[in-house]
């Protein structure tokens, strides 16, 4: 092999082993604040829909020794945890230029590591319910009728929170489906996010042992 391929390499598996790492601190602090909570198998106690993003990221941050809490992008000596993430292939806003996935609102718990966890809280009630939403392509844009309207579906939504994460902070890659993903907490259960252009398949690769990662590139602001 030669040296540039074994850096690659080598860099690809120190990704591995953070996103692994970083997993399941995730799913110990998920399984510490049920058993605090008195429930082995309700994460909807602690991940409560009644509460703000901040307020549960507030008592989700207790279970990572050392970390920071920032509310926001605004807050003083935060905005550098607030950054740009490419997605794992070509995604829009709804037009055909290619985006970022850049949040600025949700409250985000640096770790002692440098991994960065992003708290969503749901806002379900028992994190079950139904839910309509305008339909989308696997690329983002809408789907519409012959009439040029959105098309509309309605769906079970089973999550209490979402906790995206970026395994080494600000530091490259920042890219979903090498250094960036998200999970789901259900009321009994946590598993990998669904979204494919959010690293589900990577997550999923690495989880299992398989160990590659999967993603396209493209260019901010490019069509596909």
């Amino acid at each position: 092999m030669t040296l540039p391929s074994l850096i690659s390499k080598h860099k690809d598996k120190e990704l591995i082993t953070r996103v692994k790492k970083t997993y399941s601190d995730i799913s110990n602090a998920v399984s510490l604040s049920r058993m605090e909570g008195g429930s082995l198998n309700d994460n909807s106690i602690f991940f409560n829909p009644n509460n703000t993003h901040f307020e549960t990221a507030q008592q989700f941050v207790k279970y990572f020794n050392g970390a920071k809490l920032c509310e926001n992008m605004s807050q003083d000596n935060c905005s550098q945890f607030y950054y740009g993430i490419k997605y794992s292939k070509f995604y829009t806003d709804g037009g055909d230029a290619g985006v970022e996935w850049l949040v600025t609102y949700m409250p985000a718990i640096i770790l002692t590591n440098g991994a960065i966890l992003y708290v969503n809280q749901s806002h379900i009630p028992d994190c079950y319910g139904e839910e309509t939403y305008e339909k989308h392509d696997e690329n983002g844009r809408p789907i519409l009728d012959a009439d040029g309207k959105p098309v509309t579906a309605t769906s079970l939504n089973t999550v209490c929170a979402y906790i995206y994460f970026d395994v080494n902070g600000p530091k490259l890659p920042n890219r979903f489906g090498q250094d960036a993903y998200y999970v789901q907490i259900e009321k009994n259960f946590l598993r990998p996010g669904v979204q494919p252009y959010l690293g589900r398949t990577s997550l999923e690769n690495i989880l299992s042992g398989n160990e590659n990662f999967s993603y396209e590139d493209y260019k901010i602001g490019s069509e596909e």
